[in-house]
Parts: structure tokens; C-alpha cells; sequence
């Protein structure tokens, strides 16, 4: 006896939702080795460890609001922020090297949960400050442009996140395991993140958002920077301004272009000065022009130069840690158009850029 239609329809109807049910059962399963396979092989190129120090401070070139008391010859008033990590260490492989300029394809972005925005770079703009007022750090900036060239120029474009993170072109090799791994991300935020299903996997060309993670690809510059950084903190305890970096400048008494060996750090005259790292007093007393100076002697054939001081506290030989107590106070004296810290660096005598330091 024939089955009425209705009971026909609902058989069918079941019998087609069970087939349905086996096909998507074997395709997950398919997908789930095929991203599973062999994580390690892709997560080699990949290596970069951080390692807090939480004394360690940001470089000079951040922005902060400037202290408004002033501290006790004995008391210590380095105070370093969280906008960068303080020290990274990279594992030693070219892979980890992004081409200068080297950029990301938005129009591959999988994240619809975030909008990336472009800042044209203005003059007197450095990235800390871009960072800073985007409520970002500068890894996050890098995490957006591997490629970024470690001095700004001006009208250079840069992407910027709306939150802390890194994006990540997805290469053949790689998988959600070994993406997540590398990143120190799970697999469900970095699939939540981008929207990675069953369904919707991800493919080679896809552009990842990885929510909270440290950029592994940066230029060699950017690599040499970080494992350098955190030698010397800020000698003026707070994280401010720089009216004139290290290298070729106008020089504001003649005109003419010469060369700075140091930075001069914007200060009030009479603001405490600190030792940027512990060390040796080996020189106080009037130089040239850099009028009241104190050298001090570190590890390594480093030495730290503190010029055109109003007020020395220190004697030669004595021995100084890092911003404990007062070394001097901001001055005016020496070559000079106005009160200033003149911050300077030497490696075996010879001048260095104190921004790769601090």
C-alpha cells in the first residue's frame, strides 16, 4: 500500500537531512587535519621571545605630561609607562625581516570586528607620539606596517589598529595551529577574531587580525633597536620631550650644519637630572661648551655625558645607580640658547645615538 504524500515528504526530508549531516561530517573532519598538519614545520620561521623587566624604561622619544613636584636628592622617580615592552629578544632568522616598505593588503582584512584607519605623517611627528595619541604602543604600529623604516618621514603613510594586536598575512605553509602557537593566541580566539569556519576556512592571501599579540615581522632596524633598548633610562625621570636629535642639524647660534653627538631634552631650568644607569663618576666640572658636565662610566666602554647643568651633586669616583638620587639639576651653561638637558651616549669614545639605548 502506497504511503500517503505526506509521510513520503517527511521521510525524505529526514533521509536528505542525515546525508547533509555525513557530507559536513567529512568535510570538518578533512579541514580539521588539513589546518592540524604538521604546525611545527610552519612555526619554525617564527621565533621571538619577550622579556619583562620592569625596570627597564620606554625610550625618550614618548611623550608625557612633565612631573609637577620636584623629588628629594634621595629619592627615586624613574617611572617608566607601558607603551613599549621592555626588551625583546629575536631568535636569529631572515625570515623574521620585513622589507622596508614592505605593507599588508587590507582588501583581505577577514576581521570585520575592527576598522583600520591611515595616518599621513606630519612634520615633527616620531611614531611614539602617533601611537600615544591613538591610544596604541609602537609594537601595535609595527604589528600594522612590518615594513615601517625606523625613522619617520614625513607624509609617509601608516595604518593604525584601533586596539592593541598584530596583522598577519596568511602564507601556504601556514595553519591555525602553528598562526596560533607562534602568536600566543588560541585557535578559538584567533577563528573568532576572523571569522574562520568549517565553512569559511582560511586561505593563503587572507589577512589576520591577532588580537593582543607582539609582531614577530619587523625590518632588521626595528630588530636591532629592541634588543638594544632599555640600557639607559631617561636621565630627566619622565618620559619628555626632544628638541634636537642625535646627528646633522642647523645649529641654532650660527646656522650652519653641524653635527650633534647627543640629544637635547626639554626641562625647566632647575629639574632634577638622574644617572641613566648605574656607573662611575669620571669627569664633573665645565667643559667647552658643554658647560657644567658630568660623565659617567658604565659597563661595556659605555658612557653617558649630562651637560649645560646649573647644579652638580656628584664628586669623581663615586659610584651612582640608576636614578636614585640626584646627579645635578637642568641648566643653561655652556654653547646654549636656553636651559636644556644635553643627553649624550659613548661607546669606546665614539658617539652614539642615545635613542637606540633607552
Amino acid at each position: 500500500m502506497p504511503l500517503p504524500l505526506t509521510r513520503r515528504v517527511v521521510l525524505f526530508i529526514v533521509l536528505d537531512a542525515f546525508i547533509l549531516l555525513g557530507v559536513a561530517g567529512v568535510f570538518a573532519a578533512v579541514h580539521r587535519s588539513i589546518n592540524t598538519a604538521n604546525p611545527a614545520e610552519a612555526n619554525a620561521k617564527l621565533a621571538l621571545t619577550a622579556t619583562p623587566d620592569s625596570a627597564v624604561p620606554q625610550t625618550a622619544a614618548t611623550h608625557a605630561v612633565e612631573e609637577k613636584t620636584t623629588p628629594s636628592p634621595s629619592k627615586t622617580v624613574l617611572t617608566p609607562s607601558t607603551i613599549i615592552p621592555n626588551k625583546l629578544s629575536t631568535a636569529p632568522s631572515a625570515e623574521l625581516d620585513a622589507e622596508p616598505g614592505q605593507t599588508v593588503d587590507l582588501t583581505r582584512l577577514r576581521c570585520k570586528k575592527i576598522k583600520v584607519l591611515t595616518h599621513q605623517i606630519e612634520m615633527k611627528e616620531n611614531y611614539w607620539q602617533i601611537a600615544k595619541n591613538n591610544n596604541i604602543d609602537i609594537l601595535t604600529l609595527i604589528g600594522a606596517n612590518p615594513g615601517m623604516p625606523y625613522k619617520a618621514r614625513v607624509k609617509q603613510t601608516l595604518y593604525l589598529l584601533p586596539q592593541r594586536g598584530v596583522l598577519y598575512s596568511v602564507t601556504k605553509e601556514d595553519s591555525i595551529a602553528s598562526i596560533s602557537q607562534a602568536y600566543g593566541l588560541t585557535e578559538k580566539d584567533l577563528k573568532d577574531a576572523n571569522d574562520i569556519h568549517w565553512w569559511h576556512g582560511m586561505k593563503p592571501g587572507d589577512l589576520l587580525f591577532l588580537p593582543g599579540a607582539r609582531p614577530l615581522l619587523m625590518t632588521k632596524e626595528w630588530h636591532d633597536y629592541f634588543s638594544r633598548r632599555g640600557i639607559f633610562g631617561d636621565p630627566l625621570g619622565r618620559w619628555g620631550k626632544i628638541n634636537s636629535t642625535f646627528g646633522k642639524r642647523v645649529d641654532p647660534l650660527t646656522g650652519d650644519v653641524r653635527h650633534h653627538n647627543g640629544v637635547d631634552l626639554k626641562a625647566k631650568y632647575g629639574d632634577p637630572v638622574y644617572a641613566a644607569a648605574s656607573g662611575k663618576v669620571t669627569f664633573t666640572g665645565i667643559s667647552g661648551g658643554y658647560g657644567n658636565l658630568i660623565v659617567i662610566s658604565h659597563a661595556g666602554g659605555l658612557q653617558t655625558y649630562y651637560g649645560h647643568l646649573s647644579k652638580i651633586y656628584v664628586k669623581m669616583g663615586q659610584h651612582v645607580h640608576r636614578g636614585v638620587g640626584m646627579i645635578g639639576r637642568v641648566g643653561a651653561t655652556g654653547r646654549v640658547t636656553g636651559p636644556h638637558l644635553h643627553f649624550e651616549v659613548r661607546k669606546k669614545g665614539k658617539a652614539q645615538d642615545p635613542l637606540l639605548y633607552i
